[in-house]
């Protein structure tokens, strides 16, 4: 695997910001000892986060939240500040700005544990699961259950708005899309499997992994993306999220934070040498807010909080 120079950047250290602007990445802690696994932005202000807590920013700290029926969440989608999804072992939670409440599946589904959430709206929901890549699908009136041709679904992605395209999900072995009819395996030498998945049609969708695939999905095949000749740039990564085609963020192990202009990738790391952070997270409201989130790597497994905006 390809290893990144070392390069220290700190705190205030520059890195190419949204759609090309520089920004400084500014730190911010957060309670737990497990770091940070799931991450949702809708505004600057409003975050949440989760490792071994269920945490939420209201634009001056993250603070834990002891109130709700889930300890801590697996994965968030949302599609207002008022409307956010979470999934935590066999829960699905809602928040609806004012308090979160369980989603009662009434025995219609038995997941195992939920791993991933993702949904055009409320009633177009669809959840991974860790047991045998099964995702539920709850189309505002039932439940059914499917059947990917992944091991562990790791994240989903899906056409924004429903405008009719495809499902996408990624997992530790395996890269399927839903075609409205049927799951089919669409994972090649390029791209075999997907920690983190991202896109924004059917023919411009992004995979990455921790084995090295940073794959761009044309509608036929996965396209190689890394840098060529580059053995500086770390191929390891672990989530991707972006506001545009031309602005897309993706971040890995040895605190890579990664940056697609539309033409090619840049890369820093983030941290100081020996102790370059595992950042396991990406995500953002905007071009001008853009936040990522891991773990520290000095033995504490503190929650690492980045937040990259005007």
């Amino acid at each position: 695997m390809r290893r990144l120079a070392i390069v220290i950047v700190l705190l205030a250290a520059g890195c190419g910001g949204g759609g090309g602007s520089p920004g400084a990445w500014r730190a911010y802690t957060a309670s737990g000892t497990f770091g940070i696994n799931a991450l949702w932005a809708s505004a600057p202000d409003d975050v949440w986060a989760s490792g071994q807590n269920l945490l939420h920013f209201d634009g001056a700290a993250f603070r834990e939240v002891t109130d709700a029926p889930i300890a801590a969440a697996s994965d968030f989608w949302g599609f207002a500040p008022n409307d956010v999804y979470a999934v935590w072992g066999t829960d699905l939670a809602h928040w609806d700005g004012t308090a979160w409440t369980l989603v009662d599946f009434a025995g219609a589904i038995d997941p195992s544990s939920l791993t991933a959430v993702w949904g055009t709206s409320g009633g177009d929901l669809w959840l991974g699961d860790e047991l045998n890549g099964r995702v539920f699908h709850w189309n505002g009136t039932a439940w059914s259950t499917g059947i990917t041709q992944t091991v562990t679904v790791t994240d989903l992605w899906g056409i924004p708005g429903g405008a009719g395209g495809g499902v996408y999900a990624g997992g530790i072995f395996g890269l399927s899309r839903w075609s409205g009819a049927a799951w089919t395996d669409i994972g090649d030498d390029v791209a075999m499997e997907a920690a983190g998945v991202w896109g924004f049609a059917d023919d411009d969708v992004w995979a990455v992994s921790d084995f090295g695939a940073l794959a761009h999905w044309t509608g036929a095949a996965w396209t190689d993306t890394l840098p060529a000749g580059n053995d500086a740039f770390q191929d390891s990564h672990s989530s991707i999220w972006g506001p545009a085609p031309d602005d897309v963020w993706a971040v890995g192990d040895g605190g890579a934070i990664s940056h697609w202009d539309g033409a090619g990738w840049t890369q820093i790391q983030y941290g100081q040498f020996p102790y370059y952070p595992f950042l396991t997270k990406v995500h953002g409201s905007s071009a001008d807010d853009v936040w990522v989130a891991g773990r520290a790597s000095n033995g504490s497994n503190a929650p690492v909080i980045l937040h990259n905006g005007k």
